[in-house]
């Protein structure tokens, strides 16, 4: 990766706001080039899904396993605008594990419900097996390839801080995002959220990556396609699963993992352990031998 991106490393503020109230908006975290090389990956995949499924125009389209589609795609997965965040949070530990484009194109006010629903946090089974208060896990990042700066254009409704209630809040204290295309929006898997209404003139278009622990297991992949690993830097074949050993995945060694040589080289080894220590303050708590 090229140093540079170190420049984006989290701020205390974008900390305090991240841990408080669950999520975080990039602003300008696209340029124009990389945004319309997203737009023009992502129209191509919707018009090949829409044919290959026989969906409407009109209907929305919900595509997991994006990242295998296109080359722009594996971009962002080190994009220097969001991937120094994703490691100030989870660590060096981490992985990609779930692409997800959605095209939602505009409804008649007359057809939808206006109230929306489906309100969810994500992580699957984990959200009902784990014990309370539950883990971070995993969170997840939005580019928004599309404006969604009126509210009516379908961007993402949260309820801030809930990601650390243990049941479910007052809907009533949601604030929907609204912000302009090439921003992303990273958010705690445990956040409550929901899809907004589109009742404008353009369709919504966003790619969600979420990112979690690699000793969890993959949502849109079990392992990824030599091809694709052949063609990345070690640092995202790290992000796409690989590793050189079974145990590697709970016990890394260096080679599992090389975003932390990495990291090491350009930060220093005690921004290295701070980083991998998220549930351990190590003043306050100490092993004996070790």
């Amino acid at each position: 990766m090229d140093p540079s991106c170190l420049q984006y490393c989290m701020t205390e503020a974008q900390r305090d706001h991240f841990e408080q109230q669950g999520y975080l908006i990039v602003e300008d975290a696209l340029d124009d080039d990389m945004l319309g090389q997203l737009l023009e990956a992502g129209d191509r995949v919707d018009a090949e899904e829409r044919a290959a499924r026989g969906l409407a125009p009109n209907a929305l389209l919900s595509k997991f396993r994006t990242i295998v589609e296109d080359d722009v795609f594996i971009e962002l997965l080190d994009w220097p605008k969001t991937f120094p965040l994703i490691w100030d949070i989870l660590g060096w530990n981490v992985q990609h594990y779930i692409s997800h484009l959605i095209y939602y194109p505009p409804e008649s006010k007359s057809s939808v419900d206006l109230k929306p629903g489906g309100w969810h946090q994500d992580g699957g089974r984990p959200v009902p097996e784990m014990e309370r208060p539950q883990p971070r896990l995993s969170l997840k990042v939005g580019f928004w390839l599309t404006d969604i700066s009126e509210p009516e254009r379908g961007g993402i409704r949260i309820v801030p801080e809930s990601h650390k209630e243990d049941h479910p809040p007052d809907f009533a204290d949601a604030m929907q995002v609204q912000v302009k295309a090439g921003t992303a929006v990273l958010f705690d898997r445990r956040m409550w959220h929901t899809r907004g209404i589109n009742t404008s003139e353009t369709t919504r278009k966003v790619l969600f990556l979420g990112y979690s622990y690699r000793w969890l297991r993959g949502l849109d992949y079990n392992l990824m396609p030599a091809e694709i690993l052949a063609k990345c830097s070690p640092i995202r074949r790290q992000l796409l699963g690989d590793g050189v050993d079974v145990k590697g995945w709970w016990q890394p060694t260096e080679e599992d993992v090389p975003l932390k040589g990495w990291l090491t080289e350009h930060k220093g080894k005690e921004y290295v352990e701070r980083i991998g220590q998220k549930q351990w303050e190590r003043e306050k708590w100490e092993v004996p031998g070790g």
